[in-house]
């Protein structure tokens, strides 16, 4: 695989995991509240924000992992996996990942809970880390910048081209990533488990 054609199979994975789908329905929620420009700062600053914590995690995340907890990647997999099959099974029962809590200030809703958990969630990390060790930072930190930036061009349209959104299609749209998001939840967990037990009988 050339280094592009892993970029833009990496940018998909990220993009899966942050999930643009969740960022509309969050779009159109707040306009029920809040006037275009508001919103259109609260954009810009939680996927700025959301980019900046997902690189902090592809560059140091490794280094903490391995060198401060000597936790092995493959135990990242499996722990990892399982987040992401928790995550995936909450959206494709509820068809929602978010609880959006009313607030005077909207600014005061973009490091939380816009930019964390909702772009630079646990399943946006958990992939990160893995892209990071599995195909370098130049890879992953690249595919992170197309996904937040693919994320935030949604919410534009959604913002400014979206007179209403259908509710139900976008919670229809979540359950399906949410089973794509199960499923790669549940081959990185059998991937950490096949990884563990080579190492563990190579070591024997």
């Amino acid at each position: 695989m050339s280094e592009l054609e892993a970029i833009l199979s990496a940018s998909l994975l990220m993009l899966i995991m942050i999930d643009p789908s969740d960022k509309i329905l969050l779009v159109s929620f707040l306009r029920e509240d809040f006037n275009i420009e508001d919103i259109r700062a609260l954009i810009l600053r939680a996927n700025l924000i959301g980019f900046v914590l997902l690189a902090s995690f592809a560059v140091a995340g490794q280094i903490i992992l391995q060198d401060v907890f000597h936790i092995d990647i493959n135990a990242l997999r499996v722990a990892g996996g399982f987040v992401l099959f928790k995550i995936g099974l909450d959206a494709l029962e509820s068809g929602g990942m978010f609880t959006l809590k009313k607030e005077r200030d909207i600014l005061a809703l973009a490091a939380v809970p816009v930019a964390m958990p909702l772009i630079a969630g646990p399943a946006a990390i958990t992939a990160v880390i893995t892209l990071t060790a599995e195909q370098g930072y130049v890879v992953s930190l690249t595919a992170t910048a197309i996904a937040i930036a693919l994320v935030a061009l949604s919410m534009f349209v959604a913002l400014y081209m979206m007179k209403s959104v259908n509710k139900t299609a976008l919670s229809i749209t979540i359950r399906i990533i949410g089973l794509f998001i199960m499923a790669i939840g549940a081959q990185m967990m059998v991937e950490g488990v096949v990884g563990i037990y080579l190492l563990m009988t190579s070591s024997a």
